[in-house]
């Protein structure tokens, strides 16, 4: 579908001065979010769907004596707290491509001998990599990620033409375009009483969405589908239609905030802020927001996560990069997993999971996810795709996303892959992530740590 260009393209308008800028600035907010979180950081009770949630961290500080993390606000002051720190990640240094293979682990040497392991699987770094590499693709992106505890298994990106852009899976002004329906259909499996075996028949809405596509027609509307069939399909109208119906702008605004729209996650290096504005003043621009086709922006880090938490029963992670950080003997850092929030009831994510299967078995994945007929992989898909063209300054971008997560019924990979190409296509995003699954299927059946 397409849609008016976003105001700005940062895939393709940043030099390698500005990039090497965001990238310094970018670690030092990361990393002072970090310790922010290490040295104010909240109770341990799990938060409620939608409640506001301190910045988390990528790594906690280790007591080098006692090896133990520092106090809370209760016991000591945040100057005493400050003063037992003894050690800094330093984020900028932080480099997946310096990180050389150590049995089942990337790590990274510093100069001054600690050694960074990171979460990264090397198989599947390796497998993420040279996917992007081989399609040559204009700009890419796929993470890999484990829904339940947050850890990165691969993280690859590729400008074919821009080799000096890096950080691609942090920027997030790329549109979100259909993947924001995995939003709108949590909406309104929470908040109506839709259920994925209702049905609607609609018609056209491939390209565009009028106020034609919001008013039933019988004699038009011929394209019958249940809600998860919808979903699969990724039916514009079906969704525009729904959300006209059954949703205020101000329910699907907040479910937007509960998925961490409009937030700073918190992470080893800044990322951008997803952004989603839901209207409010115009009936066609709130269905077609509904739809994907405008006011949202999302970075590739952030649809991982995304997935991720759908995966995970509606439970959010904190994504995780570094293992822990070693000097000699001595431990300086270990990371833990860190809940985000829960976005979603498990009830509702498990039921939204399994409608994300039509996506692979009967939707616009179905001819990615089987050949000859036959599943490509040995287990069910939950899956969404997602287009959009932009037309900014006579250059066109088409943006193609896929997230996924697998085996459908308990998920114990999620991956997100964005795709940006020109005027010549190469590959669509849905590729990459699919390639990813299967290397990670295969290690697992020859035993491998990472998919065990």
């Amino acid at each position: 579908m397409d849609s008016p260009a976003p105001r700005r393209d940062d895939l393709i308008v940043l030099g390698a001065d500005q990039i090497r800028r965001r990238a310094r600035k970018a670690a030092a907010i990361g990393l002072a979010g970090g310790l922010l979180y290490v040295l104010v950081g909240p109770g341990t009770g799990p938060p409620a769907a939608g409640e506001e949630i301190p910045t988390a961290p990528e790594v906690r500080a280790l007591h080098p004596d006692t090896g133990e993390t520092g106090g809370g606000p209760a016991e000591s002051s945040l100057a005493a707290l400050q003063a037992d720190l003894t050690y800094a990640l330093p984020a900028a240094q932080v480099d997946p491509a310096l990180a050389a293979v150590e049995g089942d682990r990337l790590v990274q040497v510093m100069d001054d001998g600690t050694r960074i392991e990171l979460t990264l699987d090397p198989m599947l770094q390796r497998a993420a990599t040279r996917t992007l590499e081989k399609y040559k693709v204009d700009y890419g992106v796929v993470i890999a990620i484990r829904p339940a505890t947050g850890e990165i298994l691969a993280l690859a990106e590729h400008a074919e033409h821009r080799p000096e852009l890096t950080h691609l899976a942090l920027q997030a002004e790329g549109p979100a375009a259909s993947l924001f329906k995995l939003v709108s259909a949590a909406a309104l499996l929470e908040l109506t009483d839709l259920k994925p075996e209702d049905s609607i028949c609609t018609h056209g809405g491939l390209k565009g969405l009028g106020l034609e596509h919001l008013r039933a027609n019988s004699a038009l509307d011929k394209r019958c589908q249940t809600f998860a069939e919808a979903l699969g399909a990724s039916n514009n109208p079906a969704f525009a239609r729904w959300a006209d119906q059954l949703l205020r702008p101000a329910q699907l605004q907040a479910m937007a905030d509960r998925f961490l729209f409009n937030r700073r996650l918190p992470f080893l290096w800044g990322v951008a802020v997803s952004r989603v504005r839901i209207p409010t003043g115009s009936r066609l621009a709130f269905a077609r927001s509904a739809a994907g086709f405008e006011g949202s922006q999302l970075s590739p880090l952030h649809a991982a996560l995304i997935v991720a938490a759908i995966a995970n029963d509606g439970v959010m992670m904190a994504p995780r990069l570094v293992a822990r950080a070693v000097r000699g003997e001595q431990e300086l850092y270990r990371a833990t997993p860190a809940r985000l929030t829960q976005v979603l009831r498990p009830e509702i994510a498990r039921q939204l999971r399994q409608m994300m299967v039509e996506t692979t078995t009967s939707g616009t994945g179905r001819k990615f996810f089987e050949k000859g007929g036959k599943p490509r992989l040995p287990v069910a898909v939950a899956g969404k795709t997602g287009s959009l063209s932009a037309h900014d300054t006579g250059v066109t971008r088409h943006y193609s996303w896929f997230v996924g997560a697998a085996p459908a019924e308990a998920p114990e990979i999620a991956v997100a892959s964005l795709v940006v190409n020109g005027e010549e296509w190469t590959v669509k995003g849905i590729v990459p992530a699919r390639e990813i699954l299967d290397t990670y299927f295969k290690m697992k059946e020859t035993g491998s740590p990472a998919a065990r």
